[in-house]
């Protein structure tokens, strides 16, 4: 067989193998608490600089963790091809490096990713690192003679016995997958009220007044969401604190401070004009009623938050005085989703959404200043979220146009921080009032519309900017998100 062939078939090789591993990973992942590949994902995106992980989201949006998934599973392929390429035949004595460095990194990924040893993990190896053996002993067994069709025969059994064989492993296993996130979503026990936008401002190309919670931005470390078991959940208040307690599932959703609240949020990684901002209405419980019921100790400077999967992110105490600053557990009239922080987040209105910690499980009073996640990686650390507008639609009625979007600015009060929006329909030549939506509530975007008379077929370039409670105009002032988020006027071509 000549070498061109012979390099095919080993690349071939290399390459099942590390799709069987991934695949085998995958089955058992119920038995070790989530995919390795999805790990080795997460563990990219802890050590990844902050400027890097800015440039994925702005580019990627909501696909950048898929990509990133999908990159790992790229990367793992390509190397074991590079691997059975260079791996040398006569005599054969790196074989068994090789099968030992395989078991070694999937029992490390395994322990990284379920936490501890136990049955099921131990089951999981044995299936994981034996599946892509059994694969590698029946592709390498030299045929007589030697013929790709028959190779490629080889391939294909072991493709069709494999899926078979995942198939039903993955529903034995899926028997042991924590069910606690079935709550996620669940309607709430009490009455809501989401308010209502107004319907002049609801047409083609306008989003709602309130985003639906499916439709609503995510950007997390995690690629993997937690699953959390609201029965053993509870939520601890400690620290330097006179009186630290905790508070189990359904004593949070039945506190009697809690209160209902329409707040945006945006995401610090957000370019100008992009699509990683919603507006939703949750339920919730003043963060200063928890924290104060725990009697902070006088010198304490922070407030830090703990997630479920590793994250946390500190307030300055004096911000916990605020009474719109919530730890969630409502968005809409159902109970917070698993990918928006079931059973319960923190809400801090007018910051960017770094600051709000999804999947609470510790709300820790700190006596030192904190430096968290992304302030390690030179992300402003105040995370005040910058005024903006952005154009979202423009319609035709006869000769009448009119366009859209919505302003947003970071608020420090409950008082409207929003009072108007200019729209030029000439690239910013000239600048004309626009109409603002009623306001949906004091930390809610407002919803603006801009309407003229002009010749069908027409193009223009839209331009907006907001203006300031105080008449400050917002900035043209053109800076990338890293690290104090995007500003600029937002500017869309439109041919109406």
């Amino acid at each position: 067989m000549n070498t061109a062939s012979t390099r095919f078939e080993r690349a071939a090789t290399g390459i099942v193998v590390a799709a069987t591993w991934i695949a085998a990973s995958f089955v058992v992942s119920p038995l070790v608490g989530g995919f390795a590949v999805v790990t080795v994902a997460e563990a990219v995106i802890v050590r990844s600089p902050g400027w890097l992980s800015s440039s994925a989201i702005g580019l990627l949006g909501f696909a950048a963790q898929p990509a990133l998934v999908a990159g790992v599973v790229a990367a793992v392929l390509a190397a074991a091809a590079i691997a059975e390429i260079v791996r040398p035949r006569a005599p054969d004595v790196l074989t068994p490096a090789y099968a030992v460095a395989v078991a070694v990194a999937t029992a490390w990924l395994f322990l990284a990713t379920g936490g501890g040893l136990s049955i099921g993990v131990a089951v999981a190896f044995v299936v994981a690192v034996g599946a892509p053996y059994l694969a590698a002993q029946y592709l390498t067994r030299p045929p007589a003679p030697p013929n790709r069709r028959r190779f490629l025969r080889r391939i294909g059994g072991v493709v069709a016995a494999g899926a078979v064989s995942a198939a039903g492993l993955r529903a034995l296993f899926s028997r042991f997958e924590s069910e606690g996130g079935d709550r996620a979503g669940e309607p709430l026990s009490r009455s809501i009220s989401p308010p209502s936008g107004d319907p002049a401002f609801d047409f083609e190309g306008m989003p709602a007044a309130v985003t639906p919670p499916r439709n609503h931005y995510t950007i997390d470390i995690s690629v993997d969401d937690p699953d959390i078991d609201p029965e053993s959940w509870s939520l601890g208040i400690d620290g330097a604190v006179e009186e630290p307690y905790e508070l189990g599932y359904e004593e949070l959703r039945g506190h009697d401070d809690s209160v209902e609240q329409t707040t945006t949020l945006i995401c610090i990684s957000n370019p100008v004009g992009g699509d990683l901002i919603g507006t939703a209405h949750w339920t919730g419980v003043p963060l200063s009623s928890l924290v104060k019921a725990a009697e902070p100790a006088e010198g304490a400077v922070d407030l830090v938050t703990h997630a479920a999967d590793g994250y946390s992110e500190a307030i300055p105490l004096e911000l916990v005085e605020r009474e719109d600053v919530l730890i969630a557990y409502g968005m809409g009239e159902q109970a917070l989703p698993r990918s928006h922080g079931f059973p319960a987040r923190l809400l801090v209105p007018g910051r960017y959404g770094m600051k709000m910690t999804k999947w609470i499980t510790r709300i820790e009073v700190a006596e030192a200043e904190h430096e968290a996640y992304w302030e390690q990686r030179d992300w402003n650390e105040r995370a005040i979220a910058n005024t903006m507008s952005y154009v979202r639609a423009a319609t035709r009625e006869g000769d009448r146009v009119t366009v859209g979007g919505v302003a947003f600015g970071g608020l420090e009060t409950g008082v409207e921080e929003i009072a108007g929006v200019e729209v030029s329909v000439d690239g910013g030549e000239t600048w004309n009032e626009g109409e603002l939506e009623a306001q949906l509530g004091p930390h809610a975007w407002r919803r603006w519309r801009y309407a003229f008379d002009a010749p069908e077929g027409s193009e223009f370039e839209v331009v907006v900017r907001a203006i300031e409670a105080d008449g400050t105009v917002q900035t043209d002032e053109e800076a990338d998100t890293l690290p104090d988020g995007a500003t600029g006027w937002h500017r869309e071509t439109v041919q109406v």
